[in-house]
């Protein structure tokens, strides 16, 4: 059976790309100064025009530069009905994804294969070339941190198992920009509601 969740990512991920490409390189991105006495995970200063965003649905809140647009699809298959939730939000630099999939209940899959198919689809769909993965777990889920590169862009990626729902982060940027800051920032922030 296919990865959904990747191929949906994939999808929307090469739609940008084109459109990303027409975009000159800006400045390289600077930490804005703290202020004395404050700490930096304060949203306000560590992190101008970020907000938190929270999705009911999904279960979970993020902080991100913008509110994303939500995209939906549900999908017949021979192991049940699948729906698939992808949240994108784009920028002249970077453009963020987040995407879950909800499997019928009946449907049964190996945690860890679904983990590395997700990454193995997203990398392979995006004609990209994996530099470097790894096993980890974040807030007590297991989770693959993996970062690709193709021809024009570096992907930076966690896809997290929740019970039955497989999630997955994706930060795109262009090649050569050091942005570390918002990669940190974004992923860090991701936080799951306890079910």
């Amino acid at each position: 059976m296919k990865r959904f969740l990747a191929l949906f990512i994939t999808t929307v991920v090469l739609s940008l790309s084109v459109a990303a490409q027409e975009h000159t390189r800006p400045p390289k991105a600077t930490t804005p100064p703290r202020a004395p006495n404050v700490p930096a995970e304060t949203p306000s200063i560590a992190a101008p025009g970020w907000t938190k965003f929270t999705s009911q649905e999904g279960r979970f809140s993020v902080l991100m530069p913008g509110t994303p647009e939500d995209k939906v699809e549900t999908t017949p298959s021979d192991h049940g009905p699948y729906t698939t939730h992808l949240l994108i939000l784009r920028q002249p630099r970077n453009v963020f994804l987040i995407g879950w999939v909800d499997y019928d209940p009946s449907f049964n899959f190996n945690r860890q294969t679904e983990l590395e198919m997700n990454r193995d689809n997203f990398v392979k769909g995006v004609n990209a070339r994996l530099l470097e993965t790894r096993l980890t777990r974040i807030d007590g889920y297991q989770a693959l941190e993996f970062t690709a590169e193709n021809a024009n862009r570096i992907f930076r990626s966690r896809v997290y198992m929740v019970g039955r729902r497989p999630y997955q982060l994706v930060i795109g940027s262009p090649k050569g920009i050091d942005d570390t800051v918002n990669i940190n920032r974004f992923f860090n922030s991701f936080k799951i509601s306890p079910y």
